[in-house]
């Protein structure tokens, strides 16, 4: 009884070394640096005949708010959406239409690896919008990650003004957007 309890406390205590020694040796996950992160570019997306109600003003804080939280995911690098805006605002139809060629020229002129594009489809005052997004791969031509987002305000509007409209109803359009494209392997 005696042999059989010192070798149950030594193989134990062996367990617990190999175990100790086996998670020192494995390679610990460290955060990525900037030029090992996928780099995005965020344009503004274009309104759709429905989402005639949004402002200038609303687009550009959508694109905005956008690239922030996606930056906030820390999985990807954002390009400054002043430059992306630069790049894409003479041909903004196209870089958000059905064919992806603008788009990975607005990619390869921002030297990014993807192309975040979109429509609005709705924006309603009274309190809700619909988003169509498209992360475009700019090496390839092709479409990695396509959406339609929408979002019905949980409570009643009572200006139904941008600031209104982009927290109650944009913000968890947004929040949704960033946590599906950081679950992506990109």
């Amino acid at each position: 009884m005696k042999t059989k309890m010192k070798h149950l406390v030594t193989t134990l205590i062996l367990g617990v070394i190999l175990t100790g020694v086996a998670r020192a040796q494995a390679p610990t996950k460290r955060p990525l640096t900037r030029e090992e992160k996928p780099q995005i570019a965020v344009v503004e997306f274009t309104p759709g005949p429905n989402a005639s109600g949004m402002s200038a003003e609303a687009k550009r804080q959508l694109q905005a708010s956008i690239a922030f939280r996606l930056m906030k995911t820390n999985q990807v690098h954002i390009v400054d959406v002043r430059h992306t805006r630069e790049a894409s605002q003479a041909d903004l139809v196209a870089v958000n239409g059905a064919s992806t060629a603008a788009a990975v020229r607005v990619g390869k002129q921002l030297k990014v690896s993807y192309v975040l594009t979109g429509t609005v489809d709705e924006y309603n005052t009274n309190g809700s919008a619909t988003l169509k997004t498209r992360l475009v791969e700019v090496a390839t031509g092709k479409v990695k990650h396509a959406d339609e987002l929408s979002q019905q305000s949980t409570s009643k509007m009572l200006t139904g003004g941008d600031v209104e409209m982009k927290t109650k109803v944009l913000l968890p359009i947004v929040l949704k957007l960033a946590d599906t494209l950081s679950a992506e392997d990109l």
